[in-house]
């Protein structure tokens, strides 16, 4: 095990959720959830971001070094202006810690999108896998993920799509441009 801490910030439950089955399938051996990797969810956006100073400074203090990511959905936000927000806030607090800011676009519902495979699986009656070649999900970002996926289905949740969906994904075929560049920068960010 490494002897470096991962803090993850969340702004909400259903991201927690499912990154608690996407992360053990891409962080490198020595990161384990609840050992030396902890999600730590907020109560929304607001929440968030008023945290993150404190916990920047408290980071600082932590017997080991600590890395930081960060995830906070961009919804209607100019994605540069949210991520240069949440980098000040940061640096404003710590200098020195290593830090990734990711930002989904528009929520973490576009990432389920980028993979309408796995849509269809969860909810077969959402026949959401005939609408891969539709102009309209050619850019699955763009959309509103969760609206999209409750067209699909009226058994639609964020929590309970985000503990179900992951089993059904296929990581190297989501359109996702979001998801793809989350997943490669936290590769990158941890090596």
């Amino acid at each position: 095990m490494r002897k470096e801490l991962l803090e993850i910030l969340v702004e909400e439950y259903s991201m927690e959720v499912f990154l608690r089955k996407l992360l053990p399938t891409i962080l490198p051996e020595d990161f384990i959830l609840g050992q030396n990797c902890f999600i730590r969810t907020h109560e929304g956006k607001g929440h968030l971001l008023k945290s993150i100073p404190k916990k920047s400074r408290a980071f600082k203090n932590f017997p080991w070094p600590v890395r930081l990511l960060i995830v906070h959905d961009q919804d209607s936000n100019n994605c540069i202006e949210l991520k240069r927000k949440i980098v000040d806030l940061v640096r404003d607090n710590n200098l020195t810690i290593p830090l990734l800011v990711r930002i989904p676009c528009h929520e973490l519902e576009n990432w389920y999108l980028g993979d309408l495979k796995a849509i269809a699986k969860l909810y077969p009656e959402s026949r959401a896998d005939t609408y891969m070649n539709k102009a309209k999900y050619r850019n699955v970002d763009l959309l509103n993920g969760s609206e999209e996926i409750e067209k699909f289905s009226k058994n639609f949740t964020k929590t309970s799509c985000a503990k179900n969906i992951f089993q059904f994904m296929k990581m190297d075929v989501n359109t996702s441009n979001s998801f793809n560049q989350f997943v490669s920068g936290l590769a990158k960010f941890l090596n």
